[in-house]
């Protein structure tokens, strides 16, 4: 299970620095000239940072999503994200995942050049890719297991995407902000679960993980600066561990599964 956690962390951290790591980029572009030029080669450091790993990163987040996917068959099966034409979230990441990688790719080359329209473009298509990803993920968390409505659902993938947008901003600088509203959406997370799944996950206390991660996320954007990225990360953890159990117990209260072999977190 914390095999699925980390592997999870790496993808909402990889693909949501595709959306977030650009649009603070062409934000702080467009308020250099503004500031006289103020904070322009700190800013240029940044970009060239992200030059270099915006592609390894994206091709990360895929390596993770994959391995997500071949550790979870009768999940994704079940579902169905294989084959991925079957779904609307998995077309569009047959589509997204290319684009993705393009522009990750032309953000390297092109460098300065690209430009912060062009960085706005690439977080656009970063932000349409982890809009599919946190669909297709609450897909595969629901496998053979209790569905729910299509409102909470739909919630259920906000509260992933939101999730993903903090996850991205591990790896930018200043204030996170997203932070706080990841801490909001892990706290909601749970209680839009279907019944029965919330009974399983709340018998075996997973909502004090759920807690604690969000309470490291409500106040990583208040903390000083030295102590901002650790207590993001450790809350993006938690919350990756309760949306990797919430997929775990989903399987093993599907029909014809024991509860029993529901693994408990300790």
């Amino acid at each position: 299970m914390l095999a699925d956690a980390l592997l999870l962390f790496v993808l909402l951290a990889a693909w949501g620095a595709q959306a977030t790591v650009p649009w603070r980029l062409a934000g702080e572009a467009a308020a250099a000239p503004a500031a006289g030029g103020e904070g322009q080669p700190r800013g240029g450091r940044r970009r060239r940072l992200w030059r270099f790993a915006g592609l390894p990163l994206a091709l990360a987040g895929l390596v993770a999503a994959y391995a997500l996917a071949n550790r979870n068959p009768d999940a994704a099966v079940a579902v169905p994200l294989v084959p991925m034409r079957a779904t609307y979230p998995g077309a569009a990441l047959l589509v997204l995942v290319p684009a993705l990688l393009a522009v990750a790719l032309l953000g390297g080359l092109a460098g300065d050049r690209l430009g912060p329209a062009g960085e706005r473009l690439a977080a656009a298509v970063g932000l349409a890719a982890c809009i599919a990803a946190a669909w297709a993920g609450e897909l595969l968390r629901i496998g053979e297991g209790p569905y729910g409505s299509e409102t909470a659902l739909a919630l259920l993938v906000g509260c992933r995407l939101v999730l993903t947008l903090a996850a991205g901003e591990l790896l930018t600088s200043g204030r996170p902000r997203w932070a706080a509203a990841g801490g909001i959406a892990l706290l909601a997370y749970l209680p839009l679960l279907p019944p029965e799944l919330r009974g399983v996950l709340w018998g075996q206390g997973l909502q004090l993980t759920c807690l604690a991660g969000a309470l490291l996320l409500l106040l990583a954007r208040w903390l000083p600066g030295a102590l901002r990225p650790p207590a993001l990360a450790a809350g993006l953890l938690l919350a990756a561990v309760v949306l990797t159990q919430a997929g775990h117990a989903s399987q093993a209260i599907a029909p014809g599964v024991d509860v029993q072999e529901l693994p408990v977190l300790r």
